[in-house]
């Protein structure tokens, strides 16, 4: 049995070890367009605090994939599916055949059109690591920030650059 797992968040960890319970041998592929070993993502905001690591972001062990007997492949994006031949096909221009598959992806960050974001070089969203390492780059002790949207996500953007920039505000529809 081939499986091919588009994710590698909590969905995509979790199918490989329920995977693994029934099937031992089976192959599995999992896909995933960042670069990264699987992370827990309410911890980026604590990473730009400066209370934990990207060592300690980690989501499951070093060893996980190899001991799960995954391949993985990172920093490539599923860009189209073909259920009725059973292919994937990658924007690296690979095609894989799967028997079973999996698409676990997530949400992707909502950014509501509003009159002037166009103009904005700076904008960004926060739901990855990279998201996090691209907003600590952008950042300082003279930045200001605009945070839009007060949920869970806004929110713990705001608590993990507070003490790194001169200002932030939020604003909510709400």
């Amino acid at each position: 049995m081939k499986y091919v797992i588009i994710g590698n968040s909590a969905a995509g960890i979790a199918a490989i070890e329920g995977i693994r319970s029934r099937d031992e041998s089976g192959e599995i592929v999992l896909v995933s367009d960042e670069k990264h070993f699987t992370y827990g993502r309410p911890l980026i905001s604590y990473y730009l605090m400066g209370s934990t690591d990207t060592e300690r972001m980690r989501y499951r062990p070093a060893d996980f994939y190899e001991k799960n007997n995954v391949r993985t492949i990172f920093g490539v994006r599923a860009e189209q599916i073909d259920a009725e031949n059973k292919k994937v096909m990658l924007s690296d221009g690979k095609t894989l055949c799967y028997d079973k598959l999996l698409v676990a992806t997530g949400s992707r960050p909502f950014v509501p059109p509003m009159e002037g974001l166009e103009g904005v070089k700076k904008k960004f969203s926060f739901m990855t690591y990279d998201d996090a390492l691209a907003l600590e780059k952008a950042i300082g002790a003279k930045t200001r920030v605009l945070i839009v949207g007060a949920g869970l996500i806004g929110l713990k953007c705001c608590e993990g650059i507070a003490e790194r920039v001169k200002s932030v505000t939020v604003v909510d529809l709400a």
